[in-house]
């Protein structure tokens, strides 16, 4: 019975001794890689994180996680706390876990709405347009532009849209009138898993590619997404929905006003 209870206590202290070892070797491995190199601290995510997100519910809800890492592979804006200068904003973007936290993700959250920068008191808003009406596909985020709109007329009614869209046929007439003078772009496509889409669109259709597969492309619709006032939205979401939208891109010197436009009558002089 000794002999038996000696092994069993000789057993459990040669697997402590083990398992210490193991603990001392995996502790040894961060030393063992930075070894010869300046290591620093940074915050690395343990999980996903959401647009919206305060630095102070990073910072108390454990979020991220304080790993060593060789100083030569960090860039200079990584966070190796989240301070006190960090309260009161917030990530602009969703952070995807594993991933360093860097002091240019965080901003004003007046600034920030569902991980897309809007600018202060303006309202942003999507509307779908074709390939030849974002100027093929060169319409980009930061890009200001004029925004038309073709409709049916209100017979009886001068230039006043019908409000049932665009119908065509020799009883009908259309208008084109300028419907806002200029907004900011600030997004082009969909949201992406990352983020919002702020660089993707087609490409211009190639001129060898077929004529079927280039004119599919141009009619092809994508959401631009501007900033506007409470007013100017109202108008944008209603001729988004009863007419058809077109975009002209501008620049510092281009000068749009207001006017009558013109219809099937006026469009030659």
């Amino acid at each position: 019975m000794r002999r038996r209870l000696l092994a069993v206590l000789v057993a459990a202290l040669l697997a402590g001794a083990g398992c210490l070892a193991v603990v001392a070797y995996v502790r040894g491995a961060d030393k063992r890689a930075l070894a010869g190199r300046e290591a620093v601290w940074v915050l690395v995510t343990k999980r996903q994180i959401p647009a919206g997100t305060s630095a102070t519910a990073i910072r108390d809800g454990g979020y991220a996680e304080r790993v060593a890492m060789p100083a030569s592979t960090v860039p200079p804006t990584a966070l190796g706390e989240v301070d006190e200068q960090l309260d009161g904003l917030v990530l602009t973007a969703d952070v995807a876990a594993s991933r360093l936290l860097l002091r240019g993700m965080f901003a004003e959250p007046s600034q920030v709405t569902g991980g897309l920068a809007v600018p202060e008191g303006k309202l942003a808003v999507s509307v779908l347009v074709s390939a030849a009406a974002r100027v093929a596909g060169f319409v980009r985020p930061g890009s200001r532009v004029a925004v038309f709109t073709t409709f049916t007329v209100r017979e009886g009614h001068g230039r006043v849209p019908a409000g049932d869209g665009l119908s065509s046929g020799h009883d009908y007439n259309q208008a084109t009138r300028l419907l806002l003078p200029r907004v900011e772009v600030i997004a082009v496509g969909e949201r992406g898993a990352a983020g919002v889409a702020t660089s993707g669109d087609t490409p211009a259709p190639d001129p060898s590619a077929p004529a079927s597969s280039s004119a599919a492309k141009a009619g092809a619709g994508m959401l631009v997404t501007v900033a506007v006032t409470q007013a100017e939205a109202e108008r944008l979401v209603h001729v988004s929905l009863t007419g058809v939208l077109s975009l002209a891109l501008l620049d510092d010197t281009a000068t749009v006003e207001p006017d009558e436009g013109v219809d099937n009558n006026s469009l030659f002089p």
